[in-house]
């Protein structure tokens, strides 16, 4: 029978004057050569690789920023210490759970609060952007339960991801955004080109198809709300997408306009939009810019 092979995975994290902060093996593993299935990582294997790395990784961070943080920045005076508590930073490569300290302000430096707390000042958010894009993005295109189940699958994300926590991150995500897109109604003639934007191109390379369906209750067969969505395609630039409930959306014109401008678009940009006709499709995209064309998608119509 033939003998494992054996990986050992050493980790060693290294400051900047070379000064040796962790050096470890995070990872052992017995890897047999006799069958196809045990041929390199497997999913167990890289999601327990991936854990360990993002809890060593984010732990020296943490350590290394209170470290900066643990003298008094205008006389350097060591800070005395107020106990700590703990807190848990979410990522796409688990939950890491870090002992937060908590230092009494130096005398020479007056503030409102006492005492302080440096990896308070650092995590912001106790969930990674890099998870809010990966939840926000796979949801908007799936179930929240699958999202929820393929995060589970490929990566080492905590075993309470559940749809309800795939729910209440995308909406947190949208909130701000709308926060960001604010609430006039601009349309895409309002601006002129900023210096250094780009020259407006051919109308034909830019197409916007946009669509509305209404959504009912399948019992009473009551319309309770229209959904629009569309796709903007231009010529050397990747496709955008967007979508939006025109009853419910404060600023449904302003979202048409930034989806062209993310597109790397000028404000003046002529487009060529196809429709089914229908008047809250035609009122979404307002005053198109000089040179665009509405165009009746009779496929769709009929």
């Amino acid at each position: 029978m033939p003998s494992p092979l054996r990986v050992q995975l050493q980790l060693r994290i290294v400051s900047d004057d070379d000064t040796i902060i962790r050096d470890e093996v995070i990872l052992q593993l017995d890897k047999s050569d006799d069958r196809i299935e045990a041929v390199g990582l497997c999913l167990k294997d890289s999601k327990d690789l991936l854990g360990r790395l993002q809890h060593a990784v984010v732990e020296a961070q943490a350590a290394a920023y209170v470290n900066r943080h643990r003298r008094c920045s205008a006389c350097g005076r060591r800070l005395r210490g107020k106990g700590h508590y703990p807190i848990v930073f979410r990522t796409a490569f688990g939950h890491v759970a870090l002992a937060s300290p908590r230092f009494y302000r130096c005398r020479c430096h007056p503030a409102d609060s006492k005492t302080f707390s440096p990896p308070a000042e650092l995590f912001t958010e106790h969930t990674a952007p890099e998870l809010l894009y990966l939840e926000s993005r796979w949801a908007s295109l799936i179930s929240f339960g699958m999202t929820a189940a393929l995060l589970r699958d490929v990566l080492p994300v905590a075993g309470t991801t559940n749809s309800e926590t795939v729910r209440q991150h995308l909406h947190k995500v949208a909130a701000r955004q709308d926060a960001d897109l604010g609430t006039g109604q601009p349309d895409l003639m309002d601006d002129g080109p900023a210096t250094g934007q780009a020259s407006p191109i051919a109308r034909e390379a830019v197409i916007v198809g946009i669509d509305g369906v209404y959504l009912r209750n399948w019992h009473d067969k009551r319309k309770n709300f229209e959904v629009i969505v569309g796709k903007s395609m231009a010529e050397d630039r990747d496709d955008r997408y967007f979508g939006l409930v025109r009853s419910q959306d404060a600023a449904p014109r302003r979202r048409f306009c930034e989806v062209l401008r993310r597109q790397g678009l000028p404000a003046d940009q002529p487009v060529t939009v196809l429709t089914d006709g229908g008047d809250s499709v035609r009122a979404l995209v307002g005053d198109l810019p000089a040179g665009s064309e509405h165009v009746l998608d009779w496929f769709r119509a009929t």
